[in-house]
């Protein structure tokens, strides 16, 4: 028998974008900015009872966790922001920004997920045991990259 339930947890996802510069008098240099991404993940929890002799099983389906990202904010507990890209232009009026390793659209959205087991519990009775499995995924953000040029 196996029973299954959905849950919530929200994750801090720490997103960086670093600002290369490149002054028209020569040299570089480098700054990086530090948002904090709050995300709203699903957690999944699947109990299940078999026999003792046999192996725990970790997966006893198809798993698809999904994320839906809640608020930006500069900094950890800072204002909330929008578009960081377009607030990094905005101190920096006399440079025009390309990207780097990544466009230079933020995109919320945009994150890496990775489906991992939080917890794993197991309780016997008789020659049954139970199992009760838990997953969640972590969340992370890519550096972004922009190069500015000054005008």
């Amino acid at each position: 028998m196996t029973t299954q339930y959905y849950g919530a947890e929200i994750q801090d996802v720490q997103v960086e974008v670093e600002v290369q510069l490149k002054p028209t008098a020569g040299g570089l240099t480098v700054a990086t900015f530090v948002f904090n991404q709050k995300v709203l993940a699903d957690t999944y929890t699947v109990k299940s009872t078999q026999p003792t002799n046999k192996p725990v099983p970790l997966s006893t389906t198809n798993l698809v966790l999904n994320y839906t990202p809640i608020i930006l904010q500069r900094g950890k507990g800072g204002p909330v922001v929008d578009d960081p890209i377009a607030l990094i232009r905005s101190f920096y009026p006399f440079y025009t920004f390309s990207a780097g390793s990544a466009d230079l659209k933020y995109d919320s959205k945009n994150l890496t997920k990775v489906q991992s087991i939080r917890s794993i519990s197991t309780s016997a009775a008789a020659d049954l045991i139970e199992v009760a499995v838990t997953y969640s995924i972590i969340v992370s953000a890519p550096t972004l990259i922009m190069i500015g040029t000054q005008n």
